[in-house]
């Protein structure tokens, strides 16, 4: 493992403030400097962002010609915003955006559209203002379902909507009566939707003076929403949760009073309570390192992003021109199948292999298991789990394709430190995935059970067998046939993969 502060510090602050990246990227970023890379983190503006979203959507879109009620399916948006996670040139805002999804949490199985809305929202005001970015959510028509703000009348208040925004969105339980609730409530009557959008009903709404927090007036929901912005409970709970997000849960009564200090002279701004967290000693701090249990979407984006295998999982819109070219590659399929096809089939399954696997781990894009949220940290921790996070590792140890991504690194590593192959694959291993710092033994271990003579397995369409894994013009077409053809690594480069999964198995690998 390397010692080089500069170097751990800048990947602690890409693992926090995004979901990691690899020795190269990181490297780079440790040249540029802590504080270049801060800025740029916080500066989304400056790094203009070039993805198709719109394309790639549609594209998705159309593998689902019979859309339920006439709505994009929702596992379109997850593998779009997989992909987002993955390939955003503003890391910090795609974490954010998870943030808020967690934040303000919303669920709606079956529309597609109105969750890519609300995702969006998200990303738009992810580092702009907390007001701003409330009043944003209370008129979202995802969260306006969800929550039945659609059904709040002045005849027939309801409550809903405005219980959570006070329990979970602002100030929290212990700083509102049911009053309160029933005042707000009537406040937000008359807000619906219209059209897919926002539309406010005059007809709707309550225009009597209501009593909320000590205050009376005619209040409307804008009225809400600025009353409990400016409240010093929900300053103190929301720079709690974002410093227990990015540095260690449980922070000190002297951070957090710093942070809702510049809550309050920056009026509410996200970017500059982030901006002092990502700065501060405490995030930095030996307290901070190692902290947090990552959450399934840091688990698996961060182990491809670690990995550098961007490039097996990325689909470009072009990679689905028609429906028929995923029919075609289909498993038992009758179609002839071309190779251009099964590529992209290959493609756009692994991307959504990647959604399933977060699901398996316990965080269902888009589904929160309720208007709370995850849990979090412990909890994302179990026995089953657990053992799908190994089983994840243990998907990626049988692609020979992100074998071809890894192996060159490995022999650059082999050369420059005069080390076996399986030894290079081990510290490349263990410091692409943390760093973690392996001890001596646990490190032996590894590298003799890479060293290890490996199992031939029976050939199978496209696998490279240990028969095909030594040298020879007749090995090196079959190790080219197997790399195309998407198969499973075995062999001795199976052997040297499998560490993969021991390593994604320790207690180090589930913490960031």
């Amino acid at each position: 493992m390397t010692t080089d502060q500069t170097y751990l510090d800048t990947a602690h602050l890409l693992r926090r403030a995004g979901f990691g990246a690899g020795p190269k990227e990181i490297a780079a970023a440790a040249q540029r400097g802590i504080e270049s890379t801060t800025s740029a983190l916080l500066h989304p503006e400056k790094t203009p962002d070039t993805m198709q979203d719109d394309d790639l959507i549609a594209r998705l879109a159309s593998l689902v010609p019979e859309r339920k009620n006439g709505k994009m399916p929702v596992q379109v948006v997850k593998m779009w915003w997989t992909q987002k996670m993955l390939a955003t040139p503003n890391p910090l805002v795609e974490k954010m955006t998870l943030f808020w999804h967690g934040h303000f949490a919303t669920k709606l199985t079956g529309d597609g559209d109105d969750m890519l809305v609300q995702n969006r929202t998200f990303r738009e005001h992810a580092l702009g203002n907390f007001r701003t970015l409330t009043l944003a959510v209370s008129r979202d028509p995802a969260m306006l379902r969800y929550l039945n703000g659609n059904q709040n009348f002045k005849a027939h208040p309801n409550e809903n909507y405005a219980r959570e925004l006070m329990e979970l969105f602002t100030c929290g339980i212990g700083n509102y009566t049911e009053d309160d609730v029933k005042a707000a409530a009537r406040a937000f009557s008359g807000w619906n939707t219209r059209g897919g959008g926002f539309a406010f009903f005059p007809p709707r709404h309550d225009n009597d003076p209501k009593t909320f927090m000590g205050k009376t007036g005619n209040w409307n929901g804008d009225d809400i929403v600025d009353i409990l912005c400016a409240h010093p409970a929900t300053a103190k709970r929301l720079c709690t949760q974002l410093f227990s997000y990015f540095a260690y849960t449980d922070p000190e009564p002297s951070v957090v009073n710093a942070l809702v200090n510049t809550y309050y002279s920056s009026g509410y701004d996200i970017k500059a309570v982030v901006s002092q967290i990502l700065r501060s000693k405490a995030f930095y701090s030996p307290k901070a390192r190692y902290a947090l249990i990552k959450s399934p979407a840091q688990f698996v984006i961060g182990t491809v992003k670690m990995l550098e295998l961007e490039p097996a999982f990325l689909i470009k819109p072009s990679d689905i021109s028609l429906t028929d070219d995923i029919a075609a590659a289909a498993p038992g399929a009758t179609t002839t199948v071309t190779p251009a096809q099964r590529r992209k089939s290959l493609q756009v399954n692994r991307l959504a292999g990647l959604t399933l696997a977060m699901r398996s781990m316990g965080q269902d894009l888009l589904a929160p298991p309720s208007v709370k949220g995850w849990d979090g940290n412990e909890a994302w921790i179990n026995t089953t789990t657990l053992q799908n996070r190994v089983a994840f590792g243990d998907r990626l140890t049988r692609s020979q394709v992100l074998f071809r991504y890894m192996a060159p690194q490995v022999a650059e590593l082999a050369q420059q430190r005069s080390l076996t192959l399986q030894a290079a694959w081990t510290d490349y291993l263990a410091e692409a995935l943390g760093p973690l710092p392996l001890g001596t033994e646990t490190r032996q271990t590894l590298i003799a059970y890479a060293s290890e003579a490996p199992v031939a397995s029976p050939p199978a369409g496209g696998v490279l067998t240990a028969a095909t894994g030594g040298g020879g013009v007749a090995a090196r077409r079959a190790r080219r046939r197997a790399l195309a053809q998407g198969g499973e690594a075995t062999g001795s480069d199976g052997r040297m993969l499998s560490l993969i999964p021991l390593i994604m198995g320790t207690p180090e690998y589930q913490v960031c």
